[in-house]
């Protein structure tokens, strides 16, 4: 039997100015799959993760996180309880080195002071561990795109994250990363994480999820798993 991790009931959001961004979304998350969740640009993806990370406040509707009710005050509270987020624009400092951007708010310490030696030694071996071929003491602003983005998903592992939104990753590769990254959620999935992972391109979509909701104006329009729903019906149900 699926084990789902995070479960979403009758959750709506209506910003202040009335715009309704999602209503009554219902969806659940199971651990140790990779989910994608579709839809056009302003379909209300990014506000649903938003919401779930502890970002955005439900105006309605539930959150439930490993079988408990959740009211996340702030995304502070979202990565404790074990859920990391990439963004679409990334929240690096590139001034900073790679290591200082990881630990960043959850140092190692050695009495008063940051233990250095030992956040190098753990992010380095995080990175190596999952093939990022990052030197964790360089800057940030030295790194390609894709190298920061990798940064970004180290920053989750670092804090143990069991569950990580992706928004929109693949916006910023190439497709020879883009197949390198998958290869890299594939092995993540395979250590029982559940990835979320947001998406407009349809064919990246098929290839990489185990199962698929589908978003249009804020609602959700069901959820598949992959093997059931055809590119050609899952273009349907997005703009249909």
């Amino acid at each position: 039997m699926e084990e789902t991790i995070l479960k979403l009931q009758q959750v709506t959001k209506v910003y202040g100015n009335g715009v309704v961004a999602n209503r009554d979304v219902n969806v659940d998350f199971q651990k140790g799959e990779i989910h994608s969740i579709c839809g056009e640009n302003g379909a209300g993806k990014s506000t649903l993760m938003k919401m779930i990370f502890g970002i955005e406040k439900p105006s309605s509707g539930t959150i439930t996180y490993k079988g408990q009710q959740v009211h996340f005050k702030n995304s502070m509270d979202a990565i404790k309880a074990g859920i990391g987020m990439v963004h679409q624009h990334f929240m690096l400092i590139p001034s900073f080195s790679v290591v200082d951007n990881i630990i960043l708010g959850d140092e190692p310490k050695k009495g008063v002071f940051i233990n250095k030696t030992e956040a190098i030694k753990k992010c380095q071996q995080l990175s190596d561990k999952y093939n990022f071929e990052l030197d964790v003491t360089q800057k940030v602003s030295e790194l390609s795109v894709a190298k920061r983005q990798k940064v970004e998903i180290l920053k989750t592992l670092y804090r143990d994250a069991e569950l990580i939104i992706l928004d929109e990753p693949t916006s910023v590769l190439t497709p020879q990363e883009t197949e390198k990254l998958f290869v890299q959620l594939r092995s993540f999935k395979e250590q029982g994480k559940t990835i979320i992972f947001i998406s407009h391109k349809l064919e990246e979509v098929k290839q990489i999820s185990d199962r698929i909701t589908v978003l249009r104006s804020g609602v959700t329009k069901g959820t598949y798993t992959n093997e059931e729903l055809p590119i050609k019906e899952l273009t349907r149900l997005i703009i249909d």
